[in-house]
């Protein structure tokens, strides 16, 4: 389940805008991803965003360049406590252009 994205399914994620998680394939090291799915990720390289739960994706920046993908993601036995995880992000070309 580490390289999995829980669905979005609490209330307070209606309005948060971020691509539909099956977009995304994830192994132990990176996200790969389209420009377009990149594109819908809020940017949060210099905070954390408020409101924890899982399934809530965004994307930060380091110095350098590289670019992550972050989510918070479900403790198994825990519903009520979130892990904070992240890979590097690929960006692949879309194949349907």
């Amino acid at each position: 389940m580490k390289n999995t994205i829980p669905p979005m399914t609490d209330p307070d994620g209606k309005n948060w805008p971020q691509p539909p998680t099956d977009n995304i394939l994830i192994d132990d090291h990176h996200a790969l991803m389209t420009q377009s799915d990149f594109n819908q990720l809020i940017d949060y390289s210099h905070s954390v965003p408020s409101g924890v739960y899982p399934g809530k994706m965004w994307k930060t920046t380091a110095q350098g360049g590289r670019k992550f993908l972050w989510w918070f993601g479900e403790l198994p036995g825990h519903d009520d406590i979130c892990t904070n995880n992240r890979r590097e992000i690929l960006i692949v070309e879309d194949r349907l252009k």
